[in-house]
């Protein structure tokens, strides 16, 4: 079953490697929405192959494309104080055939990318440093992050084909949320348990490997709420963290708070990792981490239809409205 959805992101913008962001719409006197729709047009021109991060990179010139990923954007335009589009998204060589309706129609597509379309929304406020990205989700797949690192690249190339000294733009996102979400997904997921690993490194010091993994149902009584409580806590810490001195919940805190849920016996081992599992009524396994939360809070259109571009902007505008206050963040969505 195919499910489709959006996930929603906070997203400000660095000059450079510069940690303080800047407003959007002064961007050393240019609006970032009219930057970021100048990149876009350059994914336009055809396929884009590979991770802009230096080692995605490096991997493909020493290895070969195959199984890299790959993307090419479509139909970008601003629209009031938003700026929308259209990403093909997908990685070289996953299917090896496109199957006709009989054998003669086949297509070899081992050397292309098998790819979904995804519509996306960068939202600006009138004035202010954090906007709101949109993008659509097929099943778990969202390239939003792979989107925002292909804007960095774009601007790094933009600045030093004029200049070396120009100034480039970074930007970051970061999930946006709500908490009475992430509770409702806990307790409602048909499937809940928590997992807690050691990992160690072989005798070769050439791989890691898993030495211990243990998983507790929640099933027993009292311990659902104390989950709650915990992720609640690794969440309003993350927030705190983006405007204040104060530093998200740590794996290793994270890892401590769970297995004190499971019990004493527990909570004395020396574990690396953990997180609490669940399965949403999509039939898709989520793993909630302190600070990896962004594939909790996928909000779902349909199953196997795909939403028409109006309803999908009519619901992330809602949600997105909803979620503005708590996020501080102002920004006035056009009606359509």
């Amino acid at each position: 079953m195919t499910t489709f959805g959006y996930r929603l992101f906070s997203f400000e913008v660095f000059p450079g490697l510069r940690q303080t962001s800047v407003k959007l719409n002064d961007c050393n006197g240019e609006s970032y929405s009219d930057i970021a729709e100048r990149l876009l047009k350059t994914l336009t021109a055809g396929i884009t192959v590979g991770d802009p991060s230096e080692p995605g990179q490096i991997k493909i010139a020493t290895e070969g494309s195959l199984g890299a990923p790959a993307i090419r954007v479509e139909d970008v335009y601003i629209e009031g104080n938003t700026l929308r589009g259209r990403l093909w998204s997908g990685k070289i060589g996953s299917h090896e055939k496109a199957l006709g309706e009989d054998a003669d129609s086949d297509s070899d597509i081992k050397e292309k990318a098998a790819s979904n379309i995804f519509r996306f929304i960068f939202a600006f406020p009138d004035d202010g440093n954090l906007g709101i990205l949109a993008m659509e989700t097929i099943s778990r797949s969202c390239p939003a992050p792979f989107l925002a690192r292909w804007l960095q690249k774009k601007s790094r190339d933009e600045a030093s084909q004029t200049s070396p000294s120009n100034r480039w733009w970074r930007i970051k996102v970061a999930p946006l949320a709500d908490e009475e979400r992430l509770e409702e997904m806990i307790r409602e997921g048909l499937a809940q348990k928590l997992v807690l690993v050691k990992n160690t490194i072989t005798a070769g010091s050439t791989r890691e490997v898993r030495e211990i993994e243990i998983k507790g149902s929640l099933a027993v009584s009292g311990k659902l709420d104390q989950v709650v409580q915990v992720v609640q806590g690794w969440r309003r810490r993350y927030k705190e963290s983006e405007n204040s001195e104060a530093t998200p919940v740590s794996t290793a805190q994270g890892v401590q708070e769970l297995a004190a849920i499971m019990g004493p016996e527990i909570a004395n081992l020396d574990l690396d990792d953990g997180w609490v599992e669940i399965e949403d009524p999509d039939g898709q396994i989520k793993r909630v981490r302190p600070g990896q939360m962004a594939d909790v809070f996928t909000y779902r259109l349909s199953e196997n239809i795909p939403v028409v571009t109006a309803s999908f902007y009519a619901e992330v505008r809602e949600t997105a409205v909803a979620l503005q206050p708590a996020a501080k963040i102002a920004i006035d969505w056009p009606v359509s």
